[in-house]
């Protein structure tokens, strides 16, 4: 009876040890267990951030790739300075993102990210305080161009109406230097056998034409030679021209328009009135109406003509 009570005992306590020996597993697995999901619960933790602050870093980049896009244009030599900055910022770019899809991007790397990314924000804002002041400097030589080109203009305007006034004060003086020719008179000369000349109004007796006229006072025309030019014109309006006597031609003041002449007559001008006497005798030899055009620097200055039988 008392074995049987002892063995009863005996079962007791190992079945005591075996309940507290399980539970003591129990306990430790769920210990390791808890450990473990609260290590997942972590790494989980950790792998967000790393996205979010991953995320952000090259967001920023964008964003300064962005910015360094808006400052180009103003220098051409601030534009390959710019692109070059691009291009790095691309590279640092690419390399975070590499190492992030190949697990190697840790913490310390992420804050050598942001710490560069500190020092780009530095490099563009000296950078676009530079474009800013080429900007302005650029503004203020536009200001400058558009008074030089106003000033200019006005310049032209002024000058243009200056040229305008000496132009009629030109011709006002050129207008003033004609001479007013009276009593032009146009004569047939035959001469007698003492020599004797007699005025003729028969073609046939004619032997020359004499131009007889005076210059009157002008004290605009410089003293010194003047030289005037006579177109005798035949009854078929022909200029009677003849080369190896001096004949020519003028320009007609005014115009591109020429004219024959058939002889040049130098004068010794004295600012005084001057009677002027010229004779032609080549061409007179059809009946009709020879008229006779004196000219000055181009200008008409005085007409007479004769009629023949």
């Amino acid at each position: 009876m008392e074995n049987e009570n002892e063995q009863k005992s005996g079962n007791k306590t190992l079945y005591i040890v075996i309940i507290v020996l399980l539970l003591l597993i129990n306990g430790v697995v769920g210990y390791f267990l808890f450990t473990d999901n609260q290590a997942r619960k972590s790494e989980e933790g950790k792998n967000v951030t790393l996205t979010a602050e991953m995320k952000a870093i090259t967001d920023t980049l964008d964003a300064k790739k962005a910015e360094l896009e808006t400052m180009k244009g103003v220098d051409a030599g601030k534009d390959s300075a710019i692109a070059a900055q691009q291009s790095e910022i691309e590279k640092k770019e690419q390399e975070i993102k590499s190492a992030y899809a190949s697990g190697r991007m840790t913490s310390s790397e992420l804050k050598k990210a942001k710490e560069m990314i500190t020092q780009y924000e530095a490099s563009i804002a000296d950078m676009k305080k530079q474009i800013d002041q080429l900007n302005a400097d650029k503004q203020v030589l536009t200001n400058q161009n558009q008074k030089l080109s106003t000033d200019l203009t006005t310049e032209k305007q002024t000058t243009a109406q200056l040229s305008d006034q000496n132009k009629g004060l030109s011709k006002k003086v050129e207008l003033g230097s004609l001479l007013q020719l009276k009593s032009i008179t146009v004569d047939g000369i035959a001469k007698k056998k003492n020599n004797k000349e007699v005025v003729e109004k028969k073609i046939k007796k004619v032997e020359s034409l004499k131009v007889t006229f005076e210059t009157g006072d002008n004290k605009v025309l410089e003293p010194g030679n003047v030289t005037l030019y006579m177109r005798v014109i035949n009854p078929k309006g022909e200029t009677i021209s003849q080369a190896d006597q001096g004949s020519g031609t003028i320009k007609l003041a005014g115009s591109d328009q020429t004219v024959q002449y058939t002889k040049a007559l130098d004068i010794d001008w004295a600012q005084a009135n001057k009677k002027v006497v010229v004779e032609w005798t080549s061409g007179i030899k059809t009946a009709g109406t020879y008229k006779v055009e004196i000219y000055q620097s181009g200008y008409a200055i005085g007409l007479g003509q004769v009629e023949f039988k």
